[in-house]
């Protein structure tokens, strides 16, 4: 799998409580040119997973599929052993990347071999909403994650602006994992754009509308960010 680094590139997650909505959010996705779409499967269109999974097929070479646990601030609210069952049913209809919870990774080796034997790309994700550890505990944590996948996901809550600035450590010690890290929160804002301006992450994570998370911008002014700062390297 190559994601582009070309530009900045930006990721619309996508949540709906009905599948028959999914192409419509599809196509809105698409005419306001995100580069790749996170399907929230958490959002009880699990319950109709192989429907929602034929639907989203029409997009899954640019999506990552997630199904995200009240835990790690989702709706899923089965057991573990449900949530990993899910898990390999989205994993067969192949993605771009699986969102998988690092809590899980660790605990279950079955599943691993599983991802492992089906070659099934992943991106190992951690969300802490609570805090944004110091940067020495967020590079510990990192270095742990990177050992699953080559596309992190590390997500924290700021509680100052400095947390901003424990990102940037992060990435100053990042050589060549996929890395999305960033903090929550009105806080954080500045950390979701500086993952790729100053990061190189392969891409952030923007709203169609409503965010999805504290902090999260929508796409339109995320592109609008984005493009000026282009047009600003580009005329230098």
């Amino acid at each position: 799998m190559n994601l582009s680094r070309n530009k900045f590139n930006v990721c619309v997650t996508l949540a709906t409580d009905s599948v028959d909505k999914l192409p419509s959010l599809f196509s809105k996705a698409i005419k306001k040119e995100a580069n790749y779409v996170e399907i929230r499967f958490d959002h009880m269109i699990y319950k109709d997973i192989d429907r929602a999974l034929v639907i989203s097929s029409e997009v899954r070479n640019r999506a990552i599929f997630t199904l995200r646990s009240k835990k790690e601030g989702g709706f899923f609210d089965g057991t573990r052993i449900e949530q990993v069952s899910l898990l390999k049913k989205m994993a067969r209809a192949k993605p771009m990347l699986l969102d998988i919870e690092f809590s899980i990774l660790k605990k279950d080796r079955e599943f691993r071999r599983f991802l492992k034997y089906n070659k099934v790309p992943i991106l190992v994700s951690s969300h802490d909403f609570r805090k944004t550890p110091d940067a020495t505990s967020l590079l510990e944590k990192f270095r742990d994650m990177r050992g699953y996948s080559n596309y992190v996901k590390l997500v924290t809550t700021a509680r100052s602006f400095k947390d901003n600035l424990n990102f940037l450590s992060l990435y100053d010690s990042n050589i060549d994992t996929n890395l999305i890290a960033f903090a929550m929160g009105d806080l954080g804002v500045l950390s979701r754009l500086l993952c790729t301006l100053y990061g190189g992450a392969p891409f952030t994570y923007a709203s169609l509308d409503n965010p999805m998370a504290p902090g999260q911008l929508d796409i339109d002014l995320m592109k609008k960010i984005y493009d000026r700062v282009g047009n600003k390297l580009k005329n230098k």
